[in-house]
Parts: C-alpha cells; structure tokens; sequence
C-alpha cells in the first residue's frame, strides 16, 4: 500500500525515476514489547544505530530519489540484519515496480549491499547498482596500494560549494569478484574523515607511550662492555623499529666509583648506558593520512557513466540518511506511545506516510526557486535557494487565522501577508479558509 501511494505521487508530481538510494536506520524504544502477539514483526535488541544497546528497538528501511521522496519503504523488526534486507527489499521492488523499470534505475546503497548473495540478487533482475566496497575485503586495500603505485589519479573537482569543501581524484580499474567482473573507483578525498582522523591520532598515541616506556627501562640499563651495548641498541631497532616513530641511539660511557675514601690504586668502574632519540616521522604520517582519505567504489554501470558521474550519484546517499532524521527529530515524530506492537508498526508507516508529504513539499519548493531570480528569505533572516522541508513548515507558523463564531467562515487577521513560500508550494492562501463540509 506504502509503494503504490509513493508511486502514485511520483506519477503525479512528474518526479524522474533514476536513482534509488537505499538505507536502513533503527529506532530506539523504552517498552518491554514482550508479547508480539504472533506478528512477524518484533520490536527487540540488534544492532543499534541510536548506539543504544540497552534498548529494544525496530527498523525502517527505505528507499528514496535524490531529492528526498520515498519509492519505497518498509517497518521491520529490531534484529534485521542490512545484508538481508537488501537481499529481501530488492526482490520487493521487484515485484512493486512495472516489468523492465527495475532494469532502468540504478540501486545506490552502503557497504552492506556487497555480499554474493546480494549480488546474484542484482544479477538477476538485471539491475545497476553503486555501493561502497567494504573493508572487510582484501582486495579493497589491495586497489587502494595498487592506486597510490601507479599515481595516475583523475581530478574529479568539488561537489560543494563550502569554503572548506573536499576536493577529489579517482583511479578506476576492473577486477573480477564472485566470477563476475565490476568497476572499481578508488576515490581520495582531500579531507581525512573526523573518525579515521581520530583514530589515526589514537594509534600514534598509543604507539609513542609504548615506545617511550621501552625506551626508559632500556636506559636503565647498564653494560659491561661497549660492544654489549652496541648490540643492544642494534636488537631495540630490529625489534621496536615503528615507521612513524625512528629511533636513533649513542652508547654513553659512565664511570662508577665505589662508595666511601677510594684507596691509591682504586680504578672506578667504567659502564655503558644506552641514549634513545626518536621523532615523529610527518612525511610517514602523512602518507598513512592520505591512503586513510581513500575509499572504494563498486558498480556494474556501463563505461558511459563518467567516475564523476558514479561519485556524484554515490555522495547524494545522504538524502536517504536526512531523510531519517526527519523520521527521528522529536520536532515532528514524538515518543511511541503504544503498547502493542502491531500498532507501533502501522504507525511506522504512517510516519513513512508522514515523510512522502514532507519530501514532495520541500522538492516543489525547491524546484519552484530554479525559476526564480530572487532567494528565498527563511526564519534566522537566511537567504537560499535550498530550503529544507524544516525552514518551510517554520515559514508557515506565521500565519494566523481566525475562527469567527460561524464554524464554516473563517477570516485571515487583518496585517496578514501570504508567506511567499506558500505560493512557491503551488498553494493559494484561501487553502486556510476553506473547511470542509460536515462535522
């Protein structure tokens, strides 16, 4: 019912059908929901993506154009695992969409979609696809090395306007998995994501601490002889030699008198101590940092489609991922209070429902401003030409209206001015003023 109410307003609205950008998130709940009463659907604990473990929870899953209007969408229960809900939903859209209109669109999904089980899924309905190549797999780092050896990268250019917007470059190479054989797109960004950064910072933390604690309790060492120390130092570089890290030593020679008047022919012992030096090697660090600010593209797309193109369409995955944080703000979806959980998941599709009239708004509006000179003026006094659906329903606040003692005639207050995003949303102001007939 969900898909034929979507795809009758993407009928209506004219919307393109190319790209589906697919994703799954969770919702955290704070009910026991012990009795699932037999429904297939059950709210209970997985993998959490609110980083609530403690919680029990349910998921949605969905699919969406670039410009934020659902396709597709679907309530599941909390232990849903990503690999086989692309498995399970790509056969859904199967069966949703029209005979051959899955061939013409092209799937666009996070690493989760690449397994073989997905990827005779995509094969057999012929489908194209864009995903990001997951860690997990040695061939991913094995692209990333091959990249940087061969050092002919593509400059891609910018795909934000920000001041400190990340520049990319690609390196395309075709390599066969599961039988078959993809494109690859090794992409560098000229920005470290914050995570990889921090854990890069957090490893060369650890390191030093480990290698400054070696380092003290080897110079608390002595040696009888100066070859003795010499080979110590030798064994310390073999063993603990870090690439961001090089350490360096001298051997330091000590005289030991023995305690109280020395005597003539007292001779003070001679010992060796070793000296550590060592610094952070940036150029090392450097590199590690660039290799870090690479990922990798999978897609079966035909070679028309440019690696600019493939990023592109990749990097607008994160209409999927507001989306749902429409479907989480507290602003428009409060806490579910519901027991049963048959009826927390018919409200989960009304809020899917919820979620297709908030796209469709902000997609007109934003269509409408292509066609105008002059931006549109949002609360905060900010101009844009890119309203977000947020912005525009706090655009239509202000307007008042006033209920006469007749229940059936309703005028605007006198200082009233139709917000000009009304307009720009294809409504005229007497939508407020007419009610409908009946109780």
């Amino acid at each position: 019912m969900l898909s034929t109410i979507c795809l009758k307003a993407i009928y209506y609205e004219q919307i393109p059908l190319k790209y589906l950008h697919s994703d799954t998130t969770s919702v955290s709940v704070y009910g026991t929901y012990e009795d699932n009463d037999g429904n297939e659907f059950i709210i209970t604990h997985g993998h959490s993506k609110d980083r609530r473990p403690d919680l029990k929870q349910f998921k949605y899953g969905l699919s969406v154009t670039p410009d934020k209007v659902p396709v597709c969408g679907e309530v599941n229960s909390g232990n849903q695992s990503d690999k086989s809900w692309n498995f399970d939903f790509i056969e859904k859209l199967a069966q949703t969409l029209e005979p051959g209109m899955l061939e013409n669109l092209i799937y666009v999904a996070d690493s989760a979609l690449i397994n073989q089980g997905n990827l005779i899924q995509i094969q057999k309905h012929n489908m194209q696809f864009i995903s990001r190549f997951p860690g997990n797999f040695k061939l991913e780092q094995e692209l990333i090395d091959k990249a940087w050896s061969n050092g002919s990268f593509q400059e891609l250019g910018y795909f934000s306007e920000k001041k400190d917007a990340a520049f990319y470059r690609a390196q395309e190479f075709q390599e066969e998995l599961y039988g078959l054989t993809y494109r690859f797109l090794v992409v560098h960004s000229s920005k470290l994501d914050g995570r990889k950064a921090r854990s890069l910072e957090k490893e060369l933390q650890k390191r030093q601490n480990a290698l400054a604690k070696t380092i003290k309790q080897l110079e608390k060492q002595s040696f009888a002889c100066e070859p003795d120390a010499w080979s110590a130092l030798a064994e310390f570089q073999k063993k603990h030699g870090d690439p961001y890290f090089p350490a360096t030593g001298e051997v330091i020679t000590e005289t030991k008198r023995k305690p109280g008047r020395p005597g003539k022919n007292d001779v003070p012992d001679t010992i060796y101590r070793l000296k550590i030096h060592y610094f952070q090697d940036e150029k090392a660090v450097q590199q590690t940092r660039e290799r870090l600010s690479c990922f990798v593209l999978i897609t079966n797309l035909a070679d028309d489609h440019s690696p600019r193109e493939i990023l592109k369409e990749y990097k607008a995955q994160s209409s999927v991922e507001t989306s749902f944080n429409f479907l989480k703000n507290p602003l428009f979806v409060g806490p579910i209070y519901l027991k049963n959980s048959a009826r927390v998941e018919a409200l989960g599709y009304v809020f899917l429902i919820a979620l297709l009239l908030y796209g469709i708004l902000e997609r007109r509006v934003r269509e409408a401003l292509k066609n105008e000179t002059e931006p549109l003026i949002i609360p905060g006094k900010v101009k844009t030409f890119r309203p977000t659906g947020e912005k525009i329903l706090q655009s239509l606040e202000t307007v008042l209206v006033i209920t006469t003692q007749d229940p059936y005639r309703r005028i605007f207050s006198s200082n009233y001015r139709p917000p000009r995003v009304l307009k720009l949303a294809g409504f005229e102001s007497d939508i407020y003023l007419n009610i409908r007939d009946g109780p």
